[in-house]
């Protein structure tokens, strides 16, 4: 029909022009004719051009993607316009979800009739399964078997697995299970797995109920000896202390009337009775009298500790319990001293929850009287922990060693001799594992002064993640585990002292790089003071007792440490000071702490008038100021102090009390150090020294207002700032300018 369309156009055309080139009559006019020529026709000729395709192009898709053949394909005519509509399309049987080659073939024909074909190639891709598939694959193969969880990390396809729980101190994120305390309601556990496989996430989780521990039960008793080595306290040997295993185990239980007795000459025990306010619950407590400090009043103190056997609970009126009953060691560290005042903040009760800790004691008859058991190495933290004075376990015997020895390093034999036993060579068995990492909770969570700036509600969340390792894993791994715990609470009052009785006696060897970044600084301090004092004397670990500078008037005593001995030293200093000397500054700069009693009785060398020692318990919110004087005759001198960021524990406290007094403080900021150091004897034999309850403070406010107590741990600030405290010049111009204001 288009053809045919167009020739008759042709014809109109031709007809029309075969028209003007007949006769024709013009019409009548008076104009010239014109001369301009006729106009000629040119007849036009249209063609009909075949239809043009446009994006025919080879594709290749993955298998099971659902491909439009005619994705990106146009056709387009002269005369037509768009006649993709009209494609036919022979797709020769393709199939996006089955892998091949496919030829496609396309035709179209425009309304001229005229027809044209193109082609192209379509290659469909063999994928496999997508990132979905196979994390969903290895999720739904993940069975986990209870209660010997094995947590898988990857699956088959590729997958990654990453496991968490919702109660970690029960089942860990690896899969380790800690039961319930005795008593307890059993848990339920969520362990959640985030499964990642490529750009797919998924989740799913898996529920648990943990049943709690049974009661333990006594399966063995034997007699132990006991030898007491310490000087200051002095405790008789015992050849036969009884000893008592639960549940076929390794953990050693011990009647606690039995062990305070033991522990006569470091305990008053003439002081203590016992009684049983219920069959299960034995009390244990003590009066104190004493005269008041206007020595007339006569007070009495009372402190108790009672014991609840069913429900694994030690309830103490208050944390002054486990200092009354202290005796008095050998050497006087608080001669010359007189407390003339105090002001307290009575402590509170508290309950300490053992079974939390998973501990169990036992009332255990043997058919002729009644044994109130616990843990040895609980009864040595709660009645010996705080005397300085403990009892060490090795499987063979019972040794009484005090904190002196431990915390100064002073008898190196005598850690290898009580650590040596038959048990170097056998392995630690699980039941001890378990009583230590349970241990550490416990005497981080109410013996640790520090445990409130932690901001941890329990050491359990520090704890569990190295449980299965400490658990599961072997000796010297148990004990690294410890040596990575203390070092990691980046407090320079805690350390590790030496490995367990399960091993031949070791102390492990200790690196820069075991330290947190507040150890590391105060060692780098350390090292920069060490390279000054080498310039200005020659020798750090060679000091002079005293310096004289700027013509004799300035002596700077030199204080590297404080034991029993440091007040008599320096007041032999002072006594063979020239008369010319007019000021006189203690150096602190390298000084890293000691003995407080030291401290205290060096002020009294220092003024006539009172002073005063802070302290508080963070355990019983307890806190006490004590007035101090001193029977000593004070120096007339202006005094100052003079610290750096090696100035530390005893030495900090020193700064702090000097501070309140007035002295001006000079040269850097103190590191601070705010508690006193205890000891730590682990179940497994394993000892740490840990920053006490006993947290050194300073005080604000007033009596009408009321008083708050600061820990000192963040070190003092100084009046008079000096970047070189070595640097004699700077001394003499703060002192000058000191004096000069009056």
């Amino acid at each position: 029909m288009k053809k045919l369309f167009g020739l008759l156009i042709v014809f109109m055309f031709i007809a029309g022009f075969a028209g003007c080139n007949g006769v024709t009559t013009l019409p009548p006019t008076t104009a010239a004719p014109t001369t301009e020529a006729p106009t000629t026709y040119v007849p036009t000729t249209t063609v009909d051009n075949a239809p043009v395709f446009n994006g025919v192009e080879d594709v290749t898709i993955d298998e099971g993607t659902n491909y439009d053949l005619l994705t990106g394909i146009t056709v387009e005519d002269d005369l037509d316009g768009d006649i993709t509509s009209s494609i036919i399309v022979n797709d020769n049987g393709f199939d996006y979800q089955v892998p091949g080659t496919y030829t496609i073939n396309l035709s179209v024909t425009d309304s001229g009739d005229n027809t044209v074909e193109a082609s192209f190639v379509i290659t469909v891709v063999e994928t496999g399964p997508t990132n979905e598939d196979l994390a969903l694959l290895d999720v739904n193969s993940v069975n986990l078997t209870f209660p010997n969880l094995t947590l898988p990390k990857f699956g088959a396809n590729g997958t990654y697995f990453y496991w968490s729980s919702s109660n970690p101190m029960v089942i860990t994120g690896s899969g380790f299970i800690i039961n319930p305390p005795v008593g307890s309601n059993p848990e339920e556990v969520i362990l959640t797995l985030r499964a990642v496989n490529g750009t797919y996430i998924t989740t799913k989780n898996f529920t648990f109920t943990v049943q709690p521990n049974q009661e333990v039960s006594v399966t063995s008793q034997v007699q132990l000896p006991f030898e007491g080595t310490s000087t200051e306290y002095v405790v008789a040997n015992n050849p036969a202390v009884d000893i008592f295993y639960v549940d076929n185990g390794s953990v050693p239980y011990v009647d606690v009337q039995t062990f305070i007795t033991l522990l006569e000459g470091a305990i008053d025990t003439s002081i203590i009775s016992y009684s049983n306010p219920q069959p299960d619950v034995l009390r244990v407590s003590y009066d104190i009298e004493y005269l008041d400090l206007d020595g007339v009043t006569t007070i009495t103190e009372s402190y108790y500790a009672e014991i609840n056997f069913t429900d694994n609970t030690f309830t103490v009126n208050n944390f002054d319990f486990f200092a009354g009953y202290i005796a008095s060691t050998e050497s006087d560290y608080g001669e010359g001293l007189n407390y003339v005042d105090a002001d307290y903040v009575d402590g509170q009760e508290v309950v300490i929850p053992l079974g939390f800790y998973n501990f169990d004691l036992v009332v255990y008859n043997d058919g002729v009287e009644n044994y109130y058991l616990m843990p040895l190495h609980v009864a040595n933290r709660l009645f010996a922990g705080d005397i300085y004075y403990d009892v060490y376990y090795n499987g063979d015997k019972l040794w009484g060693i005090d904190t002196f020895v431990i915390s100064s390093d002073s008898d190196p034999a005598l850690i290898t001799q009580i650590q040596t036993s038959s048990l170097n060579s056998a392995s630690a068995p699980t039941d001890m594992k378990l009583a230590t990492y349970n241990f550490l909770a416990f005497v981080m969570d109410y013996f640790y002064g520090l445990k409130p700036e932690k901001g941890y509600d329990t050491y359990y969340e520090v704890l569990y993640a190295y449980a299965e390792s400490m658990i599961k894993g072997g000796d010297i791994n148990l004990y690294s585990k410890i040596f990575n715990l203390a070092y990691g609470l980046d407090d320079l009052h805690t350390s590790y002292q030496f490995d367990g009785y399960w091993e031949n006696p070791r102390v492990p060897g200790l690196s820069i790089n075991d330290l947190g970044p507040k150890s590391t600084a105060f060692y780098e301090g350390l090292w920069a003071m060490q390279d000054l004092l080498d310039i200005k004397f020659g020798s750090y670990s060679n000091l002079p007792e005293y310096s004289l500078i700027n013509n004799d008037t300035i002596a700077i005593i030199h204080i590297t440490g404080f034991n029993i001995d440091t007040p008599n030293e320096f007041k032999a200093i002072l006594d063979g000071l020239p008369s010319s000397v007019e000021d006189v500054v203690i150096d602190l700069s390298y000084n890293t702490g000691g003995n407080i009693g030291a401290v205290m009785r060096i002020f009294g060398y220092m003024t006539e008038g009172q002073y005063t020692y802070h302290s508080q318990n963070p355990a019983d919110g307890s806190a006490v100021t004590y007035y101090i004087e001193s029977d000593y005759v004070a120096y007339n001198y202006n005094w100052y102090v003079l610290t750096s960021s090696v100035t530390f524990s005893a030495a900090n406290m020193f700064a702090s009390m000097a501070k309140e007094l007035g002295i001006p403080i000079l040269g850097q900021n103190s590191s601070g150090g705010a508690c006193s150091i205890g000891v730590v004897m682990n179940p497994d034999g394993s000892a740490i020294m840990i920053s006490t309850n006993n947290v050194l403070s300073t005080r604000i406010g007033n009596e009408v207002d009321g008083y708050q107590y600061l820990s000192v741990e963040g070190g003092i600030e100084v009046d008079y700032f000096m970047s070189n405290v070595t640097s004699d010049t700077k001394l003499i111009e703060i002192i000058t300018q000191i004096k000069a204001q009056g």
